[in-house]
Formats: structure tokens, C-alpha cells, sequence
């Protein structure tokens, strides 16, 4: 008995200081994992803290007073940059079709400036890049300009600058942000500077359909807006086309009567 219960004391004890190092090498275990853990995401913390953060880009169109010249565009462009900033931005405000007011769609006078009268309009996008500096997008930020004319594609910025993307040239910092503006036109009555010669010119050119895509590159990641023009017929395609209905309808009719 005594055997018995001294050898069971004797297993126990044995029992028990061979599992009080296991416990401990456990408990050390237990702490390293928790001290690794606790470094990871200290330096997890600290990469995100030190990484430039994403900027969130707006872009927006309209059609602006001609900027060479135009004693109205000062004043567009002072709005243009307070609503863009303000978040009250309307897309097309300022186009001579109401219509399209809202949206993206554009006309022909939208895109055409002349040497006399109140010069045109050039339709103009602008992006706002909140709480950006110029210095913090410079090398990061490019922009490029894209035409589809009846079908028939231009990289504007590669055919006039000979690059497709390019570093804004027109851009500031603005109210805790970054605002900037780029814009086109098709120069009517070239060399004539005539009403009559104007009127030919946006009568053949609004004609045809017309696509803007203006995008902004910026960390290689593209964001962009494309506008849309839709094609009118010229008056005397519709005087044809009204001439051929009738006609038609006189036929129908005569085939009814017989």
C-alpha cells in the first residue's frame, strides 16, 4: 500500500514537473505569437499611414465662352471652379440646347468658335481632384483628348502635340484641392468670317455624329467622360426626305383609290 501509494506520488509528482515545462514552453510560445502579431500590424498601421492616398477624381463638360477672346469666360470659369468644388457642377449649363442640360450630350454650336460676334463656344471639361496638390500629382497626372468623327477616330493630343497623354498645363491648387480645365473647338467660317459662311459650316458639320472622350491617367489607372453629339440632317436632306414622304403618301393614296 504504502509502495503503491508512494509510487503513485511518486508517478504524479513525475507526472507533473514533466508537463510544468510544457506549460511554460507554451505560455513563451503564446507570448512570441502575440508579440509577432502585435509588430505586424504595427507595421501594417504604419504602411498605410505613410502611403499616398487615392485621390478621388471628378470630371465634368460644358460648353464654355470662347477663351481667346470672350469677355464671358473669366467669369464661367470662376463659377465653373466654386461649383466644381461645391459639388453642384451641372453638366452642360451652359449649351445652346437645353435639353441637354444634365447630361453629356452636346450640340455642334457647343464646339465651334468664329473671328467675329460673341466668337463661340468650345466645350470645356474640367476635373477637380480634392484634397490633392499639384506638386503631390506632378509625374503622377496625365490627361488625353480623343475624337470620333463619323466613325473615323483622332487622337487629338497625339495629332496637334504629338503625345496622346500630356501634363496639364492649366491646373492650380484650389480650395483644398486641385482644379484644372482643357478644351476644343472646330473654327468655323475659316478665312471667310461670314454668318453666311458659319452657317454652311455647322449645317455640313452637324451632320455628322460626333463622340469627346476626355480622360485623366493618373498612377496608370484611367478615369474618363465622353460626350456625345448626335448627327442633324442637313435642311436640304430633310427637304429631300419631306419631298420623297410626300410623294410616297401621294402613291399610297392613288394605290388605295385604285
Amino acid at each position: 500500500m504504502l509502495l503503491a501509494d508512494s509510487a503513485e506520488g511518486v508517478s504524479a509528482i513525475a507526472w507533473r514537473s514533466s508537463t510544468k515545462p510544457f506549460d511554460e514552453e507554451e505560455k513563451k510560445m503564446r507570448r512570441f505569437g502575440w508579440l509577432l502579431l502585435s509588430v505586424f500590424f504595427l507595421l501594417c498601421s504604419a504602411a498605410l499611414s505613410s502611403a499616398t492616398p487615392v485621390p478621388v477624381i471628378n470630371i465634368y463638360v460644358d460648353a464654355a465662352p470662347n477663351k481667346y477672346g470672350s469677355s464671358l469666360y473669366p467669369a464661367w470659369e470662376s463659377n465653373a471652379y466654386s461649383q466644381a468644388a461645391a459639388g453642384t457642377f451641372v453638366n452642360m449649363a451652359n449649351g445652346t440646347n437645353p435639353a441637354n442640360v444634365g447630361t453629356t450630350e452636346f450640340a455642334i454650336q457647343d464646339e465651334v468658335v468664329y473671328s467675329f460676334g460673341d466668337l463661340g463656344k468650345r466645350l470645356t471639361w474640367v476635373y477637380w481632384v480634392p484634397g490633392a496638390t499639384v506638386e503631390s500629382l506632378t509625374g503622377r497626372f496625365q490627361i488625353s483628348l480623343t475624337n470620333i468623327w463619323n466613325g473615323d477616330e483622332l487622337d487629338f493630343y497625339q495629332d496637334y502635340y504629338g503625345s496622346t497623354w500630356l501634363t496639364p498645363t492649366t491646373w492650380v491648387d484650389y480650395s483644398g484641392g486641385v482644379i484644372g480645365t482643357t478644351g476644343m473647338a472646330w473654327w468655323g467660317a475659316y478665312g471667310l468670317n461670314t454668318p453666311e459662311a458659319l452657317a454652311a459650316d455647322i449645317a455640313d458639320w452637324g451632320s455628322v455624329e460626333e463622340y469627346w472622350t476626355f480622360k485623366i491617367r493618373l498612377d496608370n489607372v484611367e478615369y474618363s467622360l465622353t460626350s456625345h453629339r448626335a448627327a442633324v440632317p442637313e435642311p436640304g436632306t430633310i427637304t429631300l426626305l419631306g419631298m420623297g414622304l410626300l410623294a410616297l403618301a401621294g402613291f399610297s393614296r392613288r394605290v388605295l383609290k385604285r
